[in-house]
């Protein structure tokens, strides 16, 4: 991952405290954290996130994995998982998706819960995000800037925000995009985005599957998924997804 030199080193850098475990961390009562993610993250033997397994939670909880002060082996601990699959693109094909340009599709089945890949790129300071993605959309058409918004507490109050530019190297012609910025939005979407902690408070972007995926099925997340704000309609560009479900327009890049 890149960081911007606007985001504060103490936000960069910053530890989060490990847990004292020996064994594989499972118990939520003894493992300080999955006591900061209020449960198990995953199942022990498929390593699913269990939120999103059936019946799904109703409120998301925080995803903190095990880090680097923890005392847990690498090679046993249940609460590692995408720290150790941040360049896994093993589940993604690139494929023609007609109007809509380039997408993404399943090379293989996946299991609801499921992880698929990171959002990687470069993280921006908040507030960025708008005037990136207009620069992108005006000069290449698409706009690859990620942003996800936490909210907590029964107002739904913003209290984090992360964003990832996933085309900081597009003036370098020959630098591919990284291919979690090739997914398509669909207003039904087969994935969603979590942000999942280890070291530092900045998350990484995680997708999971929301449901049972068939190979070759294409991949897509709701690019509004995380958003409490509409937006201005009249901004919006007309969305292609084809679902029953289709509200007509793409969410507004802010």
């Amino acid at each position: 991952m890149l960081y911007s030199d606007e985001l504060p080193e103490d936000l960069i850098y910053s530890q989060i405290p490990g847990c004292g475990c020996e064994g594989p961390c499972v118990d939520p009562r003894e493992c300080a954290c999955l006591v900061r993610s209020q449960g198990r993250n995953y199942s022990q033997a498929e390593r699913l996130l269990l939120q999103l397994q059936s019946p799904q939670e109703l409120l998301q909880r925080p995803v903190y994995e095990c880090n680097s002060a923890c005392s847990c082996r690498l090679d046993t601990c249940v609460n590692r998982l995408v720290q150790n699959h941040l360049e896994d693109t093993s589940a993604l094909c690139v494929f023609d998706a007609g109007e809509k340009g380039r997408g993404i599709r399943a090379s293989r089945n996946v299991s609801q819960g499921e992880f698929v890949c990171v959002y990687s790129g470069l993280y921006l300071g908040p507030g960025r995000a708008r005037a990136l993605s207009a620069s992108q959309l005006a000069t290449c058409g698409h706009v690859y800037v990620l942003v996800v918004r936490e909210y907590a507490g029964v107002d739904s109050r913003l209290v984090f925000e992360t964003t990832v530019d996933g085309a900081c190297d597009l003036e370098d012609k020959q630098a591919p995009l990284p291919l979690a910025c090739l997914i398509n939005h669909s207003c039904d979407p087969n994935l969603t985005v979590i942000p999942v902690r280890v070291d530092s408070m900045l998350p990484y972007l995680a997708f999971f599957a929301l449901r049972g995926i068939r190979a070759d099925e294409e991949l897509a997340y709701d690019y509004g998924e995380k958003s409490c704000e509409k937006g201005d309609p009249s901004a919006a560009r007309q969305c292609l997804c084809g679902a029953s479900n289709c509200r007509g327009f793409l969410p507004n890049p802010d």
